[in-house]
C-alpha cells in the first residue's frame, strides 16, 4: 500500500482480469508503483482517475 498520485488506469469497468493483472500506476516520492489485481474477476467500480490522490488503505478498484 501506497500514497501517491494516480498517473494512469489501464483497467476499464466491466473488463475480465486476472491475478496480477496491472490496474493502475502511483506515482509517489517521483517512483512510479504498479497496483496489480488481487484476484480474478470482472471489475464492478474504479473509484479513482489519473490525476486523484490516493491514500493507503484506500479501496481504489472493487471487482464482482
Amino acid at each position: 500500500p501506497i500514497a501517491g498520485v494516480v498517473i494512469r488506469c489501464n483497467a476499464q469497468t466491466g473488463q475480465q482480469i486476472q491475478p496480477n493483472d496491472l490496474l493502475l500506476v502511483v506515482e509517489a516520492m517521483k517512483m512510479e508503483t504498479n497496483v496489480t489485481a488481487p484476484v480474478g474477476g470482472t471489475i464492478k467500480n474504479i473509484r479513482v482517475q489519473p490525476g486523484d490522490a490516493v491514500q493507503i488503505g484506500q479501496v481504489v478498484v472493487e471487482f464482482d
